[in-house]
């Protein structure tokens, strides 16, 4: 019990030092190179805009570190909020709507850090999927406990294209390895628009 103390205290130290620490360091960044692009010669305006888009780019990934390592984040109920928070920075300058739901969860149930990074990166993954690529305008997202043990969807509206070339993207290919790493299936169709399914048999003895 002492180590397990011990441990949760140190994941909230790193998490909280990352956050102020690297998370300053970089939000200034960012900030000093907007404001270096005012003032700059057309030459050095493109470097420095993406000097900028680099350090935001860094600060989206320390964030979803910061959230993974924090012991205080470790129930359903932050999975969601986070969940929720990823999907309305990303779909709402889009014009998507959103909408979660859950279904016989409970919110006050504990969750591994592995288990919450990995489900919560390949919802980031189907929510970053849809922004880019769906011609829908809503997304929806469920959690639900089942027969077999726990289900994760996330679905858009869009009419799937199919496209004359070969894509590069390793998206779909991520999310795939990061349900192995849970012990958990993962099925991508693009039949009715763009929907990801993953499912476990347990859920930290969900």
């Amino acid at each position: 019990m002492q180590q397990a103390l011990k441990i949760e205290r140190m994941r909230v130290q790193i998490s909280s030092d990352l956050h102020d620490d690297v998370g300053t360091l970089l939000a200034g960044l960012a900030m000093q190179s907007e404001a270096l692009e005012l003032t700059a010669s057309e030459k050095d305006k493109g470097k420095l805009r993406r000097i900028s888009e680099i350090s935001r780019h860094a600060m989206g990934h320390m964030r979803d570190t910061v959230w993974a390592i924090d012991a205080r984040k470790d129930k359903m109920e932050n999975l969601l909020d986070r969940m929720r928070e990823h999907a309305e920075e990303t779909l709402s300058p889009r014009d998507f709507l959103f909408d979660i739901q859950t279904d016989n969860i409970s919110l006050k149930q504990n969750l591994s850090t592995h288990i919450r990074q990995n489900l919560y990166l390949i919802f980031k993954e189907a929510i970053t999927n849809a922004a880019k690529h769906s011609n829908g305008d809503r997304v929806t997202a469920s959690l639900k406990k089942t027969d077999a043990g726990f289900e994760m969807c996330i679905r858009d509206n869009g009419k799937t294209v199919e496209k004359a070339y070969k894509t590069t993207g390793l998206g779909t290919s991520n999310m795939a390895m990061r349900a192995k790493k849970i012990g958990a299936t993962l099925e991508i169709s693009r039949e009715d628009g763009f929907s990801v399914v993953v499912r476990m048999e347990k859920l930290n003895n969900f």
